[in-house]
């Protein structure tokens, strides 16, 4: 009887530690760490003697179905298995549970709110555009939460962030004391225009809303390059086949859009901060709000489809607002 006891309070011991093992293992999985309460371990059956077979877990998530895992299970006693303390000790324990965890890394799914910042701003850019009209409230606050997602976006858009947050203030202030005047970009630009803040052949005021607009206009043109060439479009028709890295894209992008009216010192520093551009998994796991080992093929292909929604919305949005500008000859060249 004595010992039937001890085997039943040696099984209940060596349950509590693969419990407590598996809750840390969870634990350790970052993005989970928040979230451990919805998981829920359906069984975990460690019982000798009762013809069980096997020890089977099931880990439910909120999105992507469930991950399991089975391990054999100790035969009773007397029936010429080894006694379970030898079966499972504690190496074995955490051989299983590194297993279980990294089965768990591989197939876990992201939250479903993962990528707020991007569909905040997905969001606001395709409420912009009305028709050829641009709704200049929309726009202000679409470019207020793409900086939010710049700023997310590590060290190499660190100075696109920067230099976006220095003109949209220029742009807000104006816009702010007399909203009705400036309803759309046309109105507002046209309106700033009449005042007389701007000398004659296109050189605009340096504080002006103009000003302000016309670089985060190059701005959103660069990044809709970088954007499409690198993370969105893929070379022929190969799926597998990917753009260029981000940082070359980057180069392209810029020599296109921004170094043209860049002087000396910027065209020095500017690159030299594009020069710090992750591979594509890494951008788009920070557009993701992932880490990169957190990024499955499937959440990848889910960004990658809201950043061509971006870049749709981008296209006719800086059409339009080019034109804006050609119509009130606000096109300033100078260098800075």
């Amino acid at each position: 009887m004595k010992r039937e006891i001890d085997l039943i309070s040696y099984l209940f011991h060596t349950e509590m530690k693969i419990l407590s093992l598996l809750l840390s293992s969870i634990r350790r999985q970052k993005k989970n760490a928040a979230s451990v309460l919805s998981i829920s371990f359906i069984f975990i059956l460690f019982f000798a003697g009762r013809g069980i077979t096997e020890a089977h877990l099931a880990v439910p998530f909120l999105r992507g179905g469930y991950s399991s895992y089975s391990v054999p299970a100790a035969r009773p006693m007397g029936m010429g298995a080894q006694p379970v303390g030898k079966l499972y000790g504690l190496t074995s324990l955490k051989r299983t549970l590194t297993n279980i965890s990294d089965k768990i890394k591989r197939t876990k799914p992201i939250e479903a709110d993962g990528s707020q910042h991007l569909d905040e701003v997905l969001r606001a850019f395709q409420n912009v555009l009305n028709g050829n009209d641009i709704d200049t409230s929309q726009l202000l606050k679409a470019c207020r939460a793409h900086l939010k997602l710049m700023k997310s976006g590590g060290a190499s858009l660190r100075l696109v962030a920067k230099d976006l947050e220095s003109n949209l203030l220029k742009a807000e202030t104006p816009f702010m004391k007399a909203p009705k005047q400036g309803k759309t970009l046309y109105s507002l630009l046209e309106s700033e225009r009449h005042s007389g803040i701007h000398e004659e052949g296109n050189l605009l005021a340096n504080e002006s809303a103009a000003m302000g607009l016309l670089w985060i206009r190059r701005s959103l043109a660069f990044q809709l390059d970088l954007f499409e060439s690198s993370l969105v479009s893929e070379k022929g028709k190969d799926p597998d086949q990917e753009g260029p890295h981000p940082r070359d894209a980057a180069y392209e992008a810029y020599a296109k859009h921004l170094s043209p009216f860049h002087g000396w010192a910027l065209r020095k520093v500017f690159p030299a901060s594009l020069s710090q551009m992750p591979d594509r998994e890494a951008f788009i796991a920070k557009f993701g709000e992932v880490s990169l080992e957190e990024l499955t093929d499937e959440y990848d292909r889910e960004i990658v489809n809201k950043l061509k929604s971006l870049v749709a919305a981008w296209d006719p949005l800086i059409s339009s607002w080019e034109k804006d500008f050609e119509r009130l000859d606000l096109e300033d060249m100078r260098k800075v």
